[in-house]
């Protein structure tokens, strides 16, 4: 049995509260807080963070990326109180808070629940923030609202407690009804994708499921199909039966090999879909007819609403993040143009529903989308970045940084990046980045040059979702931060059949031959 599962038999997460509750009245040093402890406290969302000893990183619950004005402001007023003033908006549309103290962590947990947010079974072995699509009841393209269904699945989990609070590893969930797959669900433990078959002589519409995408690790694995079609009051059930098969039989011996993917890889999808059927004690169908039409874009400028007259916006939020200020100012533009609502994306942005035509003109000129652009270059739409190493000590590099000056460098070179070119950076092999299906992707990694241990990044091309899916191929190892710039300049070149200077292609050789740190 590994630490973490003797660490789960001798106490459930759950019910690490009360001495959460008591270690933050007591103010106990960090030091005196076993290591059993303090990974408990991840059930509750809440993360202590090594390389700033002391202070705490709080990671909210926030379905589908959906919140209101008043709970973007309190999410403001809490980060500029007690944090450092910057939020993370995350891939799993999502928030990270910063810099919190643990004698802090019950108040800021009571003021966030009294506006409806949570943080619960928001890190370790648990299913994490459920992904939908963030244009959901306002896309005139898609096959349903899938809203209510995503926040059924929610609360179900929520009532579920302890039957749900001790998985092998945690679990990734995504449901759209849209046709875009903006949940990524092939990145997922397990997506619901919307997809249509004929029963009883007429045309229904549901979901299709996908299982065993992971990203992270060594074998980075994408969803593959199930064979099942759901109709949509089936999903629930049969979400908390494959929940059940994969609690009960998942491995646990060893912690890296202990994700979904690893059942599938023992049992095989038709072995866990007769597993799943057994549970729920009656036959599932044969999937349907898959109705994505293609994987999801940037959610960013303006758009019409299938509601007549409305229009929603999306805003890019630089490498994911933003300041207090910043989501202030998304709060008050929210409900100055808007209906009070906000919706994060899993590209790390934000999206500003129900704007009416008469207000389009005013919201644009309105000084915070000078910063938070609703139309960027192409190179800043698909761009993506991990906590990276200033907040999170799996991470070897600072992602945020690295990102946003690559970025940068490019614009102000007028390098054109073809639409849609997705760049993902991330800080180690646990890839919350999601580097794998980036078409240019960097992952982490230290140099020795000389004495000195220097960032570096191993570089990835060739990631891509949809029909065609395929994991990027690693084509460069350990190549200094400070050429990144000049080398992505070169693969989006070397790409789209542009010209790659020869000192550029010499430079790619020297940077392949640095010597890795052990």
């Amino acid at each position: 049995m590994n630490k973490f599962e003797a660490m789960k038999a001798e106490k459930d997460g759950l019910d690490v509260w009360p001495d959460l509750l008591r270690h933050a009245a007591e103010d106990t040093p960090i030091e005196e807080i076993g290591e059993d402890e303090l990974n408990r406290m991840k059930w509750y969302g809440v993360f202590h963070r090594p390389q700033r000893p002391g202070t705490f990183m709080l990671r909210l619950r926030l379905t589908g990326g959906a919140l209101t004005s008043l709970q973007m402001r309190e999410i403001a007023a809490i980060a500029r109180e007690l944090g450092h003033g910057t939020v993370d908006i995350t891939t799993r549309q999502n928030i990270q808070m910063r810099d919190l103290r643990l004698s802090q962590i019950p108040g800021v947990l009571e003021r966030l629940s009294n506006v409806g947010v949570h943080s619960l079974q928001t890190g370790m072995d648990n299913i994490r923030n459920f992904i939908g699509c963030p244009l959901a009841g306002i896309d005139g393209m898609e096959l349903f609202d899938s809203t209510p269904l995503l926040n059924a699945i929610a609360e179900a989990h929520q009532m579920a407690g302890k039957a749900m609070s001790n998985l092998p590893r945690k679990l990734n969930v995504s449901v759209a009804g849209c046709r875009d797959d903006c949940g990524h669900a092939q990145t997922q433990d397990i997506g619901f994708v919307p997809a249509t078959t004929d029963l009883d002589g007429r045309r229904v519409a549901g979901f299709n499921v996908l299982v065993g995408g992971a990203l992270g690790g060594t074998s980075p694995r994408l969803a593959t199909a199930l064979d099942v079609f759901l109709k949509p009051e089936e999903v629930v059930p049969f979400f908390l039966a494959l929940v059940g098969v994969y609690r009960d039989n998942g491995p646990r011996d060893i912690r890296t090999k202990a994700r979904l993917k690893w059942l599938i890889a023992e049992w095989g999808e038709e072995r866990l879909r007769a597993a799943v059927e057994a549970r729920m004690e009656a036959p599932l169908r044969r999937a349907g007819i898959d109705e994505r039409l293609q994987i999801a874009g940037d959610h960013l400028g303006i758009h019409p609403q299938r509601q007549v007259g409305m229009n929603y916006v999306g805003l890019h939020i630089p490498v994911g993040r933003v300041t207090s200020d910043e989501l202030d100012e998304l709060a008050r533009l929210a409900e100055q143009y808007g209906a009070g609502e906000l919706r994060l994306t899993i590209d790390q942005n934000v999206v500003v529903p129900h704007v009416p035509d008469s207000a389009l003109s005013a919201l644009l000129a309105e000084p915070l989308l000078a910063k938070l652009r609703p139309n960027p270059p192409a190179v800043w739409r698909s761009l993506v970045a991990c906590t990276g190493n200033d907040y999170c000590h799996f991470s070897l590099i600072d992602t945020k940084t690295h990102a946003f000056n690559l970025a940068t460098d490019l614009e102000r070179k007028g390098i054109q990046v073809p639409r849609g070119t997705r760049i993902h950076v991330s800080g180690c092999v646990h890839a919350c980045g999601k580097h794998h299906v980036g078409d240019i992707g960097l992952q982490g990694a230290n140099i020795r040059l000389g004495e000195r241990v220097e960032e570096a990044a191993d570089v990835w091309v060739g990631g891509k979702l949809g029909e065609h899916a395929r994991l990027a191929t690693k084509v460069l190892t350990n190549v200094h931060v400070e050429d990144l710039p000049v080398l992505v300049e070169a693969l989006v070149r070397q790409r789209f059949q542009q010209t790659v200077p020869l000192s550029v292609m010499q430079l790619l050789e020297h940077t392949n031959t640095l010597e890795a740190v052990e």
